[in-house]
């Protein structure tokens, strides 16, 4: 899939959000070509499922692509796959060591969140058109609320200071990238990179414990985990990671 996506970045100083930012440009603009938005702060920022994702004015990167694309609606997790990839590239240009993916698509350090990816996407006949990958990334921030998972930054985690317009050039490399790569070769990685696979973990089920195994993650994007005596397939929410 080819797109140019570095000519034609708007930024604002601040927005609502910059899905919903892109959202509106697209409907009142109708533009054909591929496009950016990116703002220094949103004042209503949404991560998945509607939780809130709060950043202190020009520290992070806020960032929404529109792509025109033709994938099947079942295929719609490739676009988590893809764009969770591109952020973890963006890691290892910058050195930064044991991060991975906690699925679907939220970007961890150390266990601890750096990053989280909203996608939403416009579909005629079962074939999505157009998608809205909206990223969050904490690039200088250093003081956060105490959400459920801790977060962190760029800054924390070197004790550095980063240029965000240098990190926003190298995502959008890194996603341009990604996007000309073969779907197996993003799959392949996208699994090699998924937080605790493989690994005896803590899980919430149905308000019980349980003790399981990640193994996969469905072409569907169900994650795929592996109990003592059964192996089940979960969606978002139905199932919460306790490690």
């Amino acid at each position: 899939m080819k797109v140019e996506l570095n000519k034609n970045i708007i930024h604002f100083k601040e927005v609502n959000s910059t899905n919903e930012t892109a959202r509106k440009y697209l409907k009142e603009n109708k533009l054909q070509d591929d496009f950016v938005i990116t703002a220094d702060f949103q004042s209503s920022g949404k991560g998945q499922l509607l939780n809130s994702w709060n950043s202190e004015p020009g520290k992070n990167l806020l960032i929404s692509m529109v792509l025109n694309v033709d994938i099947k609606l079942k295929n719609q997790f490739y676009l988590n796959i893809v764009s969770s990839l591109s952020v973890l590239d963006v890691l290892e240009k910058y050195n930064f060591k044991n991060s991975s993916i906690k699925w679907p698509n939220d970007i961890l350090i150390n266990k601890k969140k750096v990053g989280g990816i909203l996608i939403q996407n416009f579909v005629k006949h079962d074939i999505i058109s157009q998608t809205i990958i909206g990223l969050g990334l904490n690039i200088n921030q250093t003081d956060f609320a105490n959400y459920n998972r801790k977060a962190t930054s760029f800054c924390l985690e070197s004790n550095s200071y980063y240029s965000v317009k240098e990190i926003r050039d190298e995502f959008l490399k890194k996603i341009t990238k990604r996007l000309s790569m073969s779907e197996e070769k993003n799959s392949d990685d996208y699994f090699s990179s998924l937080y605790l696979k493989d690994k005896a973990s803590t899980f919430e089920v149905d308000n019980s414990i349980k003790m399981g195994i990640i193994r996969s993650v469905s072409k569907e994007g169900f994650l795929v985990v592996e109990f003592e005596d059964s192996t089940e397939k979960f969606k978002l929410q139905e199932i919460k990671y306790l490690s």
